[in-house]
């Protein structure tokens, strides 16, 4: 047991009572990424998914017929899923089989070099393999349940961030902040310094460029969200924006400053070519101040572009980029050596997403995620209401490419977000545009009505 074991157990309850469905339950634990429920050993279990065990336990019970939870055994999997899955059985068949294959091959992990030895599954195998299930039952659960709504990626992130800015204040200021409680895990090294000895924020996360990534999450969807809600709503969500903005500057991350480059970049090309195909209204008051905007950015454009520029100059060369980089090298280098088999989910670790997929998974695991992805990107860019989890998603994808090697996201950012673009999938299709459609109820309160469209 750890310090958030109880508070885990006691919000795996909250999503079985409340009226908005256990997907809260879901973003309220993927909200303390660096905060572990359970520590078994050297291996601590993080708080999403614990509380993603309570919706794989829902999908049993609805397969099952148990507990007044209505399922067609013959209801297709959701759109996106189906290539999860066959990712899911490959990853496993190619953890399994790479010690055999590859035996003696040398492999790089948290705790330096080690050997793949046949016949021989490490605990890092073995957890990977289950988060990654759990992380797929979470998207099949959210994909079907009646109460999937957007904000749920707001509840996620905008609770991390809360949580971190109150740290902030306990800091500079004084308030009371119970201290080690949300960042628990005994697995991670948190840092707080610079290689100099320089301080730097972290928030509740690991490390300041956890708390950065987390912080641009935060932004991507609070501005996507902002112009959807209104009043205090829309205040709220701007004003957890702009503290995700001040945290991510202190943060002094080289991460959080070249992703939110690529992010912008991507947005101004999404706005430019829905102007360009007309597949948006423009208002007036809009058109103006687009205009302005682009006045502005052909000031500041090159400020920026010069800001970036010292920045990543100043990252490439130092003993971090080094190493980071070194662990790429061998990453893909382990992907060529195994002929683009891999080496197994949990039997490598890189610096970045791209070449940590393929150095474990191969090319095949690697083209099976990335198509489901693209297919859920495509199949729900038109719907309005998501394209803050859309946003959401994207960002995420971005940090990791940048630098974020797991696939096993702690936060469920990535899951979370899948889960409910496959759910807009559904319903953004022909037979289900009817108003008396209603999904499987795949959740914990199937009679009780979907709640009202909350804050975030």
């Amino acid at each position: 047991m750890t310090s958030l074991t109880l508070v885990t157990l006691l919000v795996m309850a909250y999503g079985v009572v409340n009226r908005g469905g256990y997907g809260r339950a879901l973003a309220l634990g993927g909200a303390t990424a660096a905060g572990a429920a359970v520590a078994l050993g050297g291996v601590a279990m993080p708080t999403f998914y614990v509380t993603a065990l309570g919706a794989a336990g829902a999908l049993v019970l609805a397969l099952l017929g148990i507990g007044g939870l209505r399922q067609s055994r013959r209801e297709p999997l959701p759109p996106g899923v189906p290539l999860l899955v066959l990712m899911l059985a490959w990853s496993a068949v190619v953890t399994l089989l790479a010690p055999v294959f590859f035996s003696r091959m040398f492999v790089s992990t948290a705790k330096g070099r080690a050997q793949l030895l046949a016949g021989y599954v490490t605990p890092s195998n073995v957890a990977q393999i289950l988060y990654l299930a759990l992380g797929i039952c979470v998207v099949v659960f959210l994909a079907r349940s009646p109460y999937s709504r957007p904000e749920l990626i707001g509840l996620l992130v905008f609770t991390t961030t809360i949580l971190s800015f109150w740290r902030y204040l306990h800091g500079e200021v004084g308030v009371p902040f119970p201290e080690g409680l949300f960042d628990n895990s005994p697995t991670l090294a948190f840092i707080e310094t610079a290689p100099g000895g320089e301080e730097r924020f972290r928030g509740i996360l690991s490390e300041p460029s956890s708390l950065a990534a987390s912080c641009l999450i935060t932004i991507a969807y609070g501005l996507s969200r902002a112009p959807r809600v209104q009043g205090w709503r829309r205040a709220g969500v701007l004003a957890v924006v702009a503290a995700a903005a001040y945290m991510g500057s202190i943060s002094t991350s080289t991460t959080f400053v070249v992703a939110a480059a690529v992010v912008a970049a991507l947005a101004v090309s999404s706005l430019l070519g829905s102007l360009l195909f007309r597949r948006a209204r423009v208002t007036v008051t809009a058109a103006v101040m687009a205009c302005v905007a682009l006045m502005a950015a052909i000031w500041l454009l090159p400020a920026v572009v010069g800001y970036v520029s010292a920045t990543v100059g100043d990252k490439v060369g130092t003993a971090s980029y080094d190493e980071r980089s070194m662990a790429n090298t061998t990453a893909y280098d382990l992907f060529f050596d195994t002929y683009g088999y891999g080496v197994g989910l949990g039997s490598n670790r890189a610096s970045s997403f791209l070449p940590g997929l393929l150095s474990t998974v191969g090319l095949v695991g690697t083209l099976l995620f990335a198509a489901a992805v693209a297919m859920l990107i495509s199949k729900t860019a038109s719907v309005p209401a998501y394209r803050p989890v859309l946003w959401a998603l994207v960002t995420m994808l971005v940090l990791k490419l940048v630098a974020g090697p797991d696939l096993s996201d702690p936060s469920g950012v990535i899951w979370m977000s899948l889960g409910l673009l496959s759910h807009a999938a559904v319903r953004a299709t022909p037979r289900q545009k009817d108003l008396a459609y209603r999904p499987p109820d795949v959740d914990f309160l199937p009679s009780v009505a979907p709640a009202r469209q909350g804050a975030w």
